[in-house]
């Protein structure tokens, strides 16, 4: 692993530190790894802080289970799980197009 320094203003070093102590990040150094990864990767980052991939998942999950969906046997239980892996394969199919 390379070592570099880098020089910051002041300012923005405090920030970086408030940005640390919050738990983010264990140290400076993860919290500059994170961000060269996030710029060479060229990933858009949302408003919510994901990539536009994790976003459509968050949102997907956070849609909930279909409430009418009432379990009354094992049977019932393992088709639920066949369709929700059935509509997972297919939204992630979509996110890939």
């Amino acid at each position: 692993m390379a070592t570099i320094n880098i020089s910051l203003p002041d300012p923005l070093y405090k920030e970086v530190k408030k940005l640390v102590a919050r738990g983010g990040y264990t140290s400076i150094s993860e919290l500059i790894r994170d961000a060269l990864r996030k710029k060479l990767d060229g990933s858009k980052i949302t408003v919510n802080g994901f990539t536009e991939e994790i976003e459509k998942e968050v949102l997907w999950s956070e849609a909930g289970p279909d409430v009418s969906d009432v379990w009354k046997s094992e049977k019932d239980i393992r088709n639920y799980f066949k369709n929700l892996r059935a509509k997972r394969a297919k939204q992630k199919k979509e996110v890939l197009t």
